[in-house]
């Protein structure tokens, strides 16, 4: 089966964190303790958040992370785009150089294209607001 990193899982549940408290800034140390996932970890998974401007952060005694992106607004797609890169379900679509010297006769590509493609479709309507 198909299955997402770790670290997007956590991605998906710090977000989903956030998307519950929109007013205020929620410190990692508090998303720590409540989500049970390490401190450190989630340092890395927010800075990559951040680069994809998906949140905010503030320094201070109020400070923490902030959703500046409404949670309706973000496909599940992106957040997997963000923390996986772009891919395909085959590791041959993955790269832009031919990997299989047998591409063209490859019936296996072909479907698995198809069902990417409707994998993709998924994971576009799917929101955060919707998790």
């Amino acid at each position: 089966m198909l299955t997402l990193r770790k670290e997007t899982d956590y991605a998906l549940q710090l977000l989903k964190l956030l998307s519950l408290h929109t007013e205020k800034y929620v410190s990692l140390k508090q998303a720590s303790v409540v989500s049970g996932i390490s401190f450190l970890f989630l340092q890395k998974i927010a800075r990559k958040l951040r680069q994809a401007k998906l949140i905010e952060a503030e320094q201070g005694v109020s400070g923490g992370y902030k959703l500046i992106v409404s949670p309706k607004k973000i496909s599940l797609r992106k957040i997997v785009e963000i923390m996986e890169g772009s891919c395909g379900l085959l590791s041959c679509q993955c790269s832009s150089k031919t990997i299989c010297a047998n591409e063209k006769k490859c019936t296996v590509m072909k479907k698995f294209k198809k069902i990417n493609t409707e994998v993709v479709k998924i994971f576009d309507k799917m929101k955060l607001s919707d998790l």
